[in-house]
């Protein structure tokens, strides 16, 4: 059987990452990236620069055998109307409808019965105990669309704007881990060893593993993103990130693609989540999950200093993404590897030193 030509609605630092698994897979891939959209153009030999329409989509997906995502947003209803023509969508637009609203990702989290910190949507009339974080209800990334909410007063321009937001209590967090899950067409599920995510400002700034979470919370916490992804019908990689509080778990939210807490894959695992998320949505078997070495991975923000003369230390490894710098935008990645998360951590950041971030 002739493997699908994959096309991929995005153009960012995740879209450069699947084209290297492509390029390693051997499969066709295509890409549809909106105009000033930065990371794969330059890179990809086939990619489409346009808007989010309808007409656009129809366009690109008549070229390709199946639809798949390096973000959430194009629109839902373009989605379905996509689909309703017979277009193959992995994952597809219900699944999207559920990931890309985090209303509907609580909804979704209440009806599986997982453990979730107490949450209302915000309307003129919401009684909530503060402090409080509020978040928007779709659009929020890379800590956007989050507010920390002290008064009653901080709601006022929240419930006056355009964006629905929803609030959520304040837990006092341990720490944060992140489980990827691997879905086939089939309704097999695998999924990676969970992972410890280190925020600033509710940005992702650092990635662990192994997560030192403990065997306990760790399968806990891959039975919750499994439960997910099949209840959600989901096919391809899955990002669930959750709270430790405690020694207890909270589910936080998902993301419905790959993701940042899985970068560390391309050195540290048998198998990228980016091979997996091509393998799950192609229709071809899965490969292992397994990490290989403990590994940390520590996010570039802001903006590249020169890399003139730059020589990366040992086990680590430097990926760039084309994109211009600027306050708090992820520019690049850094990967070590080592015997230990310690050891690893120190060399990540040795080498993040080395190439003069300016923040």
């Amino acid at each position: 059987m002739t493997a699908p030509r994959i096309g991929v609605i995005g153009g960012g630092q995740l879209a450069r990452m699947l084209f290297g698994a492509a390029l390693d897979l051997d499969l066709a891939i295509s890409f549809l990236v909106r105009p000033g959209d930065e990371g794969i153009l330059g890179r990809a030999a086939d990619v489409t620069v346009d808007d989010l329409s309808l007409g656009s989509l129809e366009r690109f997906a008549s070229h390709v055998d199946v639809l798949t995502f390096e973000h959430e947003l194009t629109p839902i209803d373009t989605l379905k109307a996509l689909e309703n023509q017979g277009v193959c969508l992995r994952p597809s637009a219900e699944t999207m409808a559920i990931a890309a609203n985090k209303l509907a990702q609580r909804e979704l989290f209440q009806r599986l019965k997982l453990p979730i910190p107490r949450f209302v949507r915000l309307n003129a009339d919401t009684v909530f105990d503060l402090p409080c974080i509020a978040k928007a209800i779709t659009g929020g990334y890379d800590g956007r669309g989050v507010r920390w909410i002290n008064e009653a007063s901080d709601l006022g321009p929240l419930v006056e704007s355009d964006t629905p937001w929803l609030l959520e209590e304040l837990l006092e967090v341990d720490k944060e881990i992140a489980v990827l899950t691997v879905s086939t067409p089939d309704g097999d599920i695998t999924t990676y060893p969970p992972v410890r995510t280190i925020q600033r400002d509710g940005i992702c700034v650092e990635v662990q593993w192994p997560s030192g979470a403990g065997e306990e919370l760790e399968g806990r916490a891959q039975a919750i993103a499994t439960a997910i992804a099949r209840e959600s019908g989901y096919v391809g990689v899955l990002a669930v990130e959750l709270f430790v509080v405690a020694g207890k778990l909270y589910v936080n939210e998902i993301a419905p693609r790959v993701h940042n807490s899985g970068h560390m894959t391309i050195e540290a695992a048998s198998t990228s989540q980016f091979e997996n998320h091509l393998r799950a949505v192609a229709g071809l078997p899965l490969g292992p999950t397994n990490f290989t070495t403990p590994a940390v991975m520590v996010n570039l923000l802001g903006e590249l200093g020169s890399l003139e003369g730059y020589e990366p230390p040992p086990n680590t490894r430097l990926h760039r993404y084309g994109k211009e710098g600027r306050p708090e935008r992820k520019v690049g990645h850094i990967t070590a590897t080592a015997a230990t998360v310690a050891e690893a951590s120190q060399l990540a950041h040795r080498a993040r030193d080395r190439i003069c971030i300016h923040e």
